[in-house]
């Protein structure tokens, strides 16, 4: 009952919720008042609406979600890759055998997050006509390896306020003993690499 209840929660938080806090979010931050005390004003509200987007994102990261155990992990992220491609209408290659046989719970779980977020992160900021996903293991570490050719970005600027950005995902592979590394630059693309360990 607990676990479900869990299901029932990250799906709220996720799909309801964190929906409905992006569409207020850009309401706000299309709409002008005309006066620059309304603007400051309206401002403020869209800043205060993105941290708790932010809050609510963090949240649903720690649920697991419904997909993970409905379709399974492998199944999972090759729906995130092909539903993101298919929104932006661009290539998508995919090799994740490697997934068919899942890691512990909470490693799988990390896994699709990162997968997610990066995903989104590509959506929303890198323009691509290419995404790859992949996964492979050696020597007992799982890779999982998020590729674009897009814009890129400074990657060794911070992550922006009220946002999981990189530094967040770095801090979620660590607890369980991954690491993230990312290889990117202005117009060369984005390469992100989550490894892992299958062994304690």
């Amino acid at each position: 009952m607990q676990e479900e209840q869990r299901l029932r929660l990250s799906r709220e938080l996720h799909d309801d919720l964190g929906q409905l806090l992006a569409s207020v979010a850009l309401e706000l931050h299309i709409v002008r008042a005309g006066s620059p005390e309304m603007d400051a004003r309206l401002e403020r509200a869209a800043m205060l609406i993105d941290q708790l987007s932010a809050r609510v994102h963090d949240a649903a990261w720690s649920l697991r979600p419904a997909d993970l155990d409905r379709l399974g992990f492998k199944a999972s992220v090759e729906d995130l890759t092909t539903m993101l491609c298919g929104q932006l209408g661009i290539a998508c290659e995919m090799d994740l055998e490697a997934l068919s046989s899942p890691p512990p719970a909470e490693i799988a779980l990390t896994l699709y997050r990162i997968a997610q977020e990066a995903l989104t992160n590509i959506g929303k900021h890198a323009a691509p006509s290419r995404v790859s996903v992949t996964a492979h293991i050696q020597d007992d570490r799982m890779r999982l390896t998020i590729e674009d050719d897009g814009c890129g970005f400074d990657g060794s600027a911070e992550p922006g306020p009220g946002h999981l950005g990189l530094a967040g995902m770095r801090e979620r592979l660590a607890l369980v003993g991954g690491e993230l590394s990312v290889e990117t630059a202005w117009g060369k693309g984005t390469t992100i690499y989550a490894d892992v360990p299958l062994a304690g």
